[in-house]
């Protein structure tokens, strides 16, 4: 049975739900203003209890300096530093000390007095009746009186045993220079009275240990805590509070303990004495505050702030109240002439809801005017529907005609269109789709025939289900009704049906004959279009594979003997039967296994996997013999042809394909020099592959080289002959290998030019060597740096922005700068390099050439290049001054340079003979280790770069 719905009214839903909120909000501002009063309350008495304890410590202070001065006085007495000379006369100087005793004692309160001397001996004591029953008191401070004459500071400290006394040792020295010490103590009872009278507040001083057997103490003792009461303000008042305080709390106390005694609240805190060092029983000092007015002030505040909150949230629910009582009835009323909308009452609606003027309009006001909006709105809409459907009518009848065109289009649509649910049942297809199949099938994901993109159709289908993705792509392969295999390209999106019923709209594309196309063009990346063979491409996939198998074998290359000739003589045609021939016998003398492939012209590979070097000659002596034969050309000619056939093993000789056809290149090359139709293994030990492992290392060291800034430069100077003076200086290169060899330019730079790596070295020595001018500034005294550059940089179309990026760089003089070229390089495109030179020129870089005179054109280079400097070759100048050959003609050649306005240098100029003759024969600058070693920057520059 259906149980009646509880009506509760939108009225009583405000009130109860705004009475919550501010019931809320009260209870928060009530307990916000309880824990302001509660932090008041305790910073008040925190505040109290350190004032107390500042005063605590104000009195113990002043008891400490008065008893330091008095001592001080004793110690400055005629009669002290009498005894103090003589200690045999102790007796005599402690009737002395008795007879001032009761005037210290009554007017000052000592309790103590004791003069000993710099061994610590005791010289005269005198002490009150409370200590004199107490022989342990000098004994605990024995130490203190030790460290006090050895350090001739002062000590103070409190000692506690049946009392407690402010004991205070002050050291002196005497105008004899002698040491001695003055003991004073002092009772602290009337500390308590003065505490008790400037503060207000009770003082209780404990004393640890059990009750004394003296009766002094009777009815003192606190069993809770150990203690006895020492010294209490107002004792029979205050010790019964103590008495109950200490059975609930221990000594220490908390920071806010408050306790209920007697119809009174009191604030019990001890005081911290922490200056002092205390000796004997330990004490404690406890402060005894009344706070019950206080409290209840505090007590009273809280209740009125409760009272408070309540009588604010009263009188905010009756002016609620009052407040939407009339709203609620207008509120009714429209809600009963809603009702009348859908009994299409238009004209009632409007009658029930009036719309008076007021002064203040509101939401209710606004609600009012929408629905008498929406009723009027809705009588015209009733009126204008018979109109509309028959437009509708007509509208149908349109969209009858578009559906019965969109079929039509669909159906004659090259492309297939297919319409199925999520759980893959097909509900249309277009005809283009139907002409696939004898009937049309039921499922859409059976049509695919892979698993693997049925798996993938399937899981791409569910993210489109769960709108995750929009629409997704996808190529598969399904059969038509022949069986054949169709590349389909299907596109699935998301569509609703008449019904609004999500299904999936696919689209396929036929790409079969595009696949075939791709295939056959991924074909001949891989195979060669003449023999059918692999390629090179093909040769490397499969190598790598075989390394990752770790498996081990052999590479056979094949190089067809004389192949060039059998093109020139007998046509390309030839040379073609040729290489077919030659991949048919390979194909037939070769494993399925076995990978062949054409890397180019005459070259052929074997790829063999799982041979090793004992079995490998068999197969290379049979190879050499089955590919030597003759063929018969289109004109019927015999042509002849052999191979030679090189072999090396992986990973023996080499664990990369680059490597492995080198040393198979190298073992063919060396069966070549056999004659013809030989074969050869390849041998580690072969100069050739000893040379190859050379530069391959030296070439790892260059590019570890230029990775970690293992370059190095030195300097060499190049004086004028006639004055001695350094024009300017050779910038010389230096390598040091990963073991801090150094290694000479000569060893690595044909290397570096072979490789390519000599463009970045010549810029790492341009860009240092501006660093190094730089440095030098003007203390160089303009000297210049000659930087030698190979001939692939002078040769590059980017040469002169690269010297002029440098010389920017670092804020150098372009004059300051030569750039060395060597006449003996091998310059292909000299026009690039002349260009690049004079447009250096032109911007004030100067250009010197080196090696000059055993060069292929030097008198050339002299005509044309733009030089400032040309250096004779060293051959010349080592024996010059026993060869006048060689004098004859470093003559003729500094004349030459001379007429071409160019400066001459000398190298390898070792002594002064061979300076003195070079002056005579016209060289204008000299170099040499003579005149200066290739030495380190810091050598002739100092520190400066």
């Amino acid at each position: 049975m259906k149980l009646p719905q509880l009506y509760i009214s939108l009225k009583w839903k405000s009130v109860v739900f705004v009475s919550i909120v501010l019931m809320a909000v009260t209870v928060v501002w009530v307990w916000m203003g309880v824990v302001r009063q509660m932090d008041t309350f305790y910073k008040t008495l925190e505040d109290s209890h350190q004032a107390e304890t500042r005063f605590l410590q104000e009195l113990i202070d002043d008891t400490v300096l008065k008893l330091t001065q008095f001592a001080q006085l004793i110690a400055a007495k005629e009669v002290v530093r009498e005894y103090l000379a003589d200690p045999d006369k102790s007796a005599a100087f402690n009737t002395v000390l008795e007879q001032e005793w009761l005037s210290y004692n009554i007017n000052l309160g000592l309790d103590f007095l004791a003069v000993y001397n710099a061994d610590a001996a005791l010289l005269g004591e005198l002490r009150s009746a409370e200590l004199k029953s107490d022989n342990a008191f000098v004994e605990k401070f024995q130490r203190e009186l030790h460290d006090s004459l050895g350090s001739g500071e002062p000590r103070d400290f409190l000692y506690c045993r049946q009392s407690c006394f402010m004991v205070v040792l002050e050291p002196f020295i005497d105008s004899s220079g002698k040491m001695g010490l003055v003991a004073l103590a002092q009772n602290l009872s009337d500390m308590v009275r003065l505490y008790y009278e400037f503060t207000g507040s009770d003082l209780g001083v404990l004393i640890s240990g059990d009750s004394p057997h003296d009766l002094t103490f009777h009815g003192r003792y606190l069993k809770s805590w150990d203690v006895y009461a020492w010294a209490v303000s107002d004792f029979s008042h205050v010790f019964p509070i103590l008495k109950s305080y200490s059975a609930s709390f221990p000594v220490e106390g908390g920071e806010r303990e408050m306790f209920q005694h007697g119809g009174h609240t009191f604030y019990l805190r001890q005081l911290q004495h922490p200056r002092f060092e205390s000796l004997g029983r330990e004490a404690y000092f406890l402060s005894i505050n009344d706070v019950s007015s206080a409290y209840r002030d505090f007590n009273s505040g809280v209740r009125q702030g409760v009272w408070a909150g309540l009588v604010s949230l009263l009188i905010v629910e009756l002016v609620m109240l009052l407040l939407i009582h009339k709203p609620m009835k207008r509120l009714v009323r429209l809600t009963n002439a809603l009702h009348l909308l859908p009994e299409q009452k238009f004209g009632d609606v409007m009658n029930q809801v009036p719309l008076n003027d007021l002064l203040v309009e509101d939401e209710l006001r606004e609600l009012e005017k929408s629905t008498v909006y929406v009723a009027r709105e809705l009588d015209m809409l009733h009126k204008e529907l018979d109109l509309k459907s028959d437009f509708l009518k007509g509208q149908i009848y349109a969209l009858t005609r578009s559906r019965a065109f969109l079929t039509r289009l669909f159906d004659n649509a090259q492309i297939f269109i297919v319409t199925h649910s999520f759980d893959h049942k097909i509900r249309s297809g277009n005809r283009k789709f139907e002409s696939l199949y004898d009937t049309q099938p039921e499922n859409f994901r059976d049509l695919i025939v892979r698993e693997n993109e049925r798996l993938e159709f399937e899981r791409s289908l569910a993210e489109l289900s769960h709108h995750i993705i929009d629409s997704f792509q996808q190529e598969v392969a399904i059969l038509d009704r022949h069986g054949t295999s169709l590349i389909i390209t299907w596109n699935h999106a998301l569509v609703e049906d008449e019904e609004g019923e999500e299904i999936v709209l696919s689209v396929g594309m036929d790409q079969t004959q595009q696949k075939k196309a791709e295939n056959d063009l991924r074909w001949m990346a891989n195979h060669d279009g003449l023999t059918g063979l692999g390629n090179r491409r093909s040769f490397n996939t499969a190598f790598e594979e075989l390394l990752r198998e770790g498996r081990s074998g052999a590479l056979v290359f094949i190089d067809v003997n004389r192949f060039k000739q059998i093109n020139d003589i007998y046509g390309h045609h030839a040379g073609d039967e040729v290489l077919i021939d030659i991949a048919q016998q390979l194909r037939k003398q070769t494993r399925l296994s076995d990978v062949i492939s054409r890397f180019a012209g005459d070259e052929f590979t074997v790829l063999l996997a799982d041979v090793d070097a004992e079995t490998l000659p068999a197969l290379l002596a049979k190879l050499s013999a089955q590919l030597s034969g003759q063929i018969r050309t289109n004109v019927g000619q015999m042509v002849n042809y052999s191979v030679s056939i090189g072999a090396a093993l992986f990973p023996d000789h080499g664990s990369d394909s680059q490597s492995l056809v080198m040393c198979a290149d190298i073992a063919m090359y060396n069966a070549k020099s056999k004659g013809l139709g030989f074969w050869h293994m390849f041998d580690a030990a072969d100069e050739r592959v000893v040379q190859i492992r050379q530069d391959h290392t030296l070439l790892l060291t260059i590019r570890h080289a230029l990775k970690n800034e293992a370059f190095s430069l030195v300097y060499q100077p190049i004086t004028e002959i006639g004055s001695r003076h350094v024009t300017h200086y050779e910038v010389l290169l230096r390598m040091q290998d990963e073991k801090g060899n150094t290694i000479s330019p000569g060893l690595f730079i044909p290397l570096a030019e072979k490789t390519g790596e000599i463009r970045q070295i010549d810029e790492w020595v341009l860009d240092r060597a501006c660093r190094a001018l730089k440095a030098v500034g003007s203390s160089g005294q303009g000297v210049g740096f000659s930087i030698n550059i190979s001939a692939p940089t002078l040769q590059a179309d980017d040469f002169c922005d690269l010297v002029m990026a440098s010389i920017r760089r670092h804020g150098v003089d372009p004059s300051r700068i030569i750039i060395e070229l060597t006449e003996t390089a091998y310059i292909e495109n000299f026009q690039q390099v002349l260009n690049n030179l004079r447009q250096i020129v032109s911007l004030g870089v100067q250009v010197a050439l080196d090696d000059f005179g055993v060069g292929f054109s030097s008198f050339n280079y002299l005509k044309m290049l733009p030089l400032n400097y040309v250096k004779l070759d060293g051959s010349y100048i080592r024996g010059l001054v026993r060869n006048r050959d060689d004098q004859v003609f470093v003559r003729s050649m500094a004349a030459m340079i001379d007429a071409f306005g160019m400066k001459t240098i000398a190298e390898f100029v070792e002594d002064q003979a061979t300076m003195e003759l070079l002056s005579t024969l016209g060289v204008t600058h000299g170099q040499g280790n003579y005149i200066g070693l290739p030495m380190p920057f810091d050598h002739y520059f100092g520190s400066a770069c």
